[in-house]
């Protein structure tokens, strides 16, 4: 599997379908403070769109167009339209403008960059696009990761500022997630942090390259990272893939060092507990077969992780395969193992395909009441953390599973394999 057509689903079960992405992208962009869009693409596209983004205009006085395309364009394409929209929506005052392109421009070729290429001269606003036809796409995150990624051509060129410090995948006030103990930590030291996603601000973005160091927290920011290393010279920590204990310990040495200075016992405490936690788990999951279910934010990471602790992989559900995620995947196979790689999206017809495959653990989403298959239910609430205490967030929530599971006699190292 090199991409994310190479991810089957798992069963021919009718399924309602996922997210379109361009309805993730839509609403991201009407979080950017003075960003404005304009989404391209058929009647249908730009009703759904218009479900949860019903107003043209922004908070901020942002613009949110719609261009739907007519027969004559679909056919012929759209160039001079788009063209057209473009000069009102700068005529109109828009500061910058992301082009939210669906479907059928994709289908029919329209060349998107072209069309920018020659109008860009003659607009005071900048303009960019993102391509996120679902049938390439065939789930929500590209709305996330492209829309981001494509931002960076937004981005200006900066003197470096040696203390400032992005964190991407943190909105500046996103009190629904706990802050992770690093952040306010650095803040002590002396760095200033901007934090960018969506919630963040234009002008925010376009001062980007003017960091040190970029600290990834989100897999929806690591493509931009990856593009502002390449383009600006920005140097990126991905922390977000890290849970083994020594890893953590290498990305926070390297972010000591490179601002010269010592953590001294800042960490301490969380890392032992974190160390602990990790040999327990060693102990009592060596040799478990595990599936991964859907709502898990970073499969391959998590399960090289896993699998380097004894557990073995028999089935992944990728909801998105990212551009990183080829490493991951080359890991865990010469760790010996590849695991069948798919895509569930009917969890009640998936599930007898599952009690075949008897795993000892499931993580992720199961459709409930299932009592036959031992789940350490959605991993969704991690997204955003990072460092120590995620691993041993992560690790108790896996221990308490396998006590209850030995406590009623359904497997584990105690028991042997889970009886399906």
């Amino acid at each position: 599997m090199k991409s994310n057509n190479g991810i089957k689903f798992l069963t021919p079960a009718v399924s309602p379908g996922n997210h379109c992405p361009m309805r993730i992208a839509s609403v991201n962009v009407e979080k950017i403070k003075d960003l404005s869009s304009l989404l391209v693409g058929m009647p249908e596209c730009t009703t759904y769109s218009r479900l949860f983004n019903p107003k043209p205009e922004g908070r901020h006085g942002e613009l949110h167009w719609l261009y739907v395309l007519d027969a004559h364009e679909v056919v012929f394409g759209c160039r001079d339209g788009l063209i057209d929209a473009l000069r009102k929506m700068d005529k109109a005052g828009a500061k910058a403008i992301l082009m939210i392109v669906t479907c059928v421009p994709e289908l029919i070729g329209e060349d998107i960059q072209a069309i920018i290429n020659e109008v860009q001269p003659e607009l005071s606003t900048r303009v960019t696009f993102v391509m996120l036809g679902q049938f390439k796409n065939i789930s929500y995150p590209p709305g996330s990761w492209k829309t981001m990624e494509a931002l960076g051509t937004l981005m200006d060129g900066k003197a470096t500022a040696s203390n400032r410090v992005n964190v991407l995948g943190r909105a500046p006030e996103e009190e629904h997630i706990p802050m992770p103990s690093l952040l306010p930590t650095l803040t002590r030291r002396g760095l200033a942090l901007r934090y960018l996603a969506p919630g963040s601000s234009l002008d925010d973005l376009q001062s980007a390259p003017d960091a040190a160091l970029n600290l990834v927290v989100s897999p929806f920011m690591q493509a931009l990272a990856a593009r502002m290393e390449q383009e600006y010279g920005v140097p990126y920590i991905a922390l977000h893939t890290l849970y083994d204990v020594e890893s953590i310990d290498k990305a926070y040495t390297a972010l000591a060092e490179y601002f010269g200075f010592s953590w001294d016992n800042t960490f301490k405490k969380e890392r032992q507990e974190a160390l602990s936690l990790q040999s327990q788990a060693k102990e009592r999951l060596g040799g478990l077969r595990y599936v991964f279910c859907p709502r898990i934010d970073i499969p391959l990471p998590l399960a090289v992780y896993l699998t380097g602790l004894g557990m073995e992989p028999l089935l992944l559900h990728l909801e998105e395969y990212y551009p990183e995620d080829r490493g991951y995947a080359k890991e865990l196979i010469d760790m010996g193992h590849n695991p069948w790689i798919c895509r569930m999206v009917n969890a009640q017809a998936d599930l007898p395909i599952l009690k075949k495959l008897a795993p000892d653990l499931c993580f992720g989403y199961l459709p409930e009441p299932n009592k036959t298959i031992t789940c350490v239910p959605d991993l969704f609430d991690f997204y955003g953390q990072v460092g120590y205490a995620r691993t041993s967030h992560l690790l108790k929530r896996i221990l308490d599973v396998l006590s209850e599971m030995n406590a009623t006699g359904k497997g584990g190292t105690a028991h042997g394999s889970a009886s399906i």
